[in-house]
């Protein structure tokens, strides 16, 4: 068994080196499917929890109003709906799930993605603006299209095809702006700019 991961290890180096980009690009769909599967299982639970030990699911938590022709709806949709799934104590269960999820894929796609060595702190001043600045933008184009999708298919069609949507627009979004935050290797010294 050794010897299996010793040669795959070797082979995936030998591919790395050849193909750079896109063995990070693997590597950085393979890292956010591993947080995806994280904030699924926290998505499980969290609600629940908040729900019992707060009142905060019957507090609404709509905000951005869009109307735009046949869509009517908002930045963040979080009505009362009475359980678990709604009002702010749903939004603040995905909130905190988004964060436990950044806080595990940023050292992941600085560290081992990326393999970079630049300032820390700057990184993440920058990671934090992409993600706030991303989340929005999708929470803007889900409002758009998943009303539309809602609309003209059914419940079966219509839930894969926003995971699909959401999962694609974010990844395009994503993998660019990590590429510009974790520049690869260290960062030049005085001697070595002269």
């Amino acid at each position: 068994m050794h010897d299996i991961r010793s040669v795959l290890a070797q082979q995936w180096r030998r591919f790395a080196s050849r193909h750079r980009r896109i063995a990070q690009f693997l590597t950085f769909y393979a890292f956010s499917l591993l947080v995806t599967l994280l904030q699924y299982l926290m998505l499980t639970f969290l609600p629940e929890v908040v729900y019992r030990l707060t009142d905060w699911c019957s507090i609404p938590a709509q905000l951005g109003h869009i109307h735009l022709g046949i869509v009517d709806t908002y930045v963040f949709d979080y009505p009362v709906t009475g359980d678990a799934t709604g009002g702010m104590g749903y939004f603040a269960a995905f909130a905190f799930t988004l964060f436990v999820a950044q806080c595990v894929n940023f050292p992941m796609q600085r560290n081992v993605t990326f393999k970079s060595h630049g300032n820390v702190w700057y990184q993440i001043f920058w990671y934090i603006i992409a993600f706030v600045a991303i989340t929005v933008v999708c929470s803007v184009l889900m409002g758009l299209y998943v009303p539309v999708c809602k609309r003209f298919f059914p419940p079966s069609v219509y839930n894969v095809l926003i995971t699909v949507i959401n999962g694609g627009v974010q990844m395009v979004i994503y993998f660019p702006v990590y590429a510009i935050i974790f520049p690869e290797g260290k960062p030049q010294t005085v001697t070595e700019k002269d």
